[in-house]
């Protein structure tokens, strides 16, 4: 088989290319390696030796970087096998983990050095509104996880299975991590030093774009696997 290559203006990803090579030109891609659970190798190894070590399908890791690293990057039919649907699932549950275990924490801990500035009223408002959030989000991944990923585990169920909800847009998750950006940036008080504002804007960013990804991956990976799967 013809190893899988992703061209790009601003990337090209082969699996013969050095980890070290990949992370050092693209540092955020850490964040897959960390949700695959894939130990970042001892010595000067390839993309396609570390997949191997780690039982994950090479092609399919190129795919994920290529779709986390580009906007515009979709995989075209010939990429896609039906043998990759589970491990996309798995990846998927996987970043699922890594916002609630994660990223959202880590967002709320900033979150608590800012409101340190601010008076009791701004502090519950904040607070309540991000809450609010986190549980949202919360909601959502449990709706995906019990009426998509729990479905395509049993082949039969999938087969039948309306997946209708893949085709839905999540642009009510973008609106409300841009509601808090917002706030950040317009409502606290002045008091609140810029580089604490700063440091918390660029990580509620960083989880919005990694969700708008989350998403991509949804609806131009997941779902032509799952109609690839009930075609078959």
């Amino acid at each position: 088989m013809t190893k899988n290559k992703i061209y790009d203006p601003q990337l090209l990803l082969s699996p013969d290319m050095k980890v070290f090579e990949l992370i050092d030109s693209h540092p955020s891609l850490l964040s897959i390696f960390l949700r695959l659970n894939i130990s970042l190798p001892f010595g000067d190894i390839s993309i396609e030796e570390i997949c191997r070590r780690d039982g994950y399908p090479v092609d399919l890791f190129l795919i994920l970087c290529g779709m986390h690293l580009s906007k515009s990057y979709r995989p075209n039919k010939e990429q896609l096998s039906s043998e990759m649907l589970q491990g996309v699932v798995s990846y998927l549950r996987a970043s699922h983990r890594y916002y609630t275990s994660y990223m959202l924490p880590h967002v709320a801990s900033h979150l608590d050095k800012v409101l340190e500035h601010c008076d009791d009223l701004s502090k519950r408002a904040l607070k309540s509104f991000y809450n609010d959030y986190v549980r949202f989000l919360a909601t959502h991944f449990e709706e995906e996880e019990r009426n998509i990923f729990s479905v395509i585990d049993s082949p039969e169920a999938t087969i039948a299975a309306d997946f209708s909800m893949l085709e839905a847009p999540h642009g009510d998750i973008d609106d409300r991590t841009n509601d808090i950006a917002s706030l950040v940036f317009k409502s606290l008080p002045e008091q609140v030093p810029t580089a604490l504002r700063c440091t918390m804007l660029d990580h509620i960013y960083m989880l919005r774009d990694d969700l708008r990804r989350h998403s991509d991956l949804e609806m131009y990976l997941l779902r032509p696997l799952v109609a690839k799967l009930q075609k078959a």
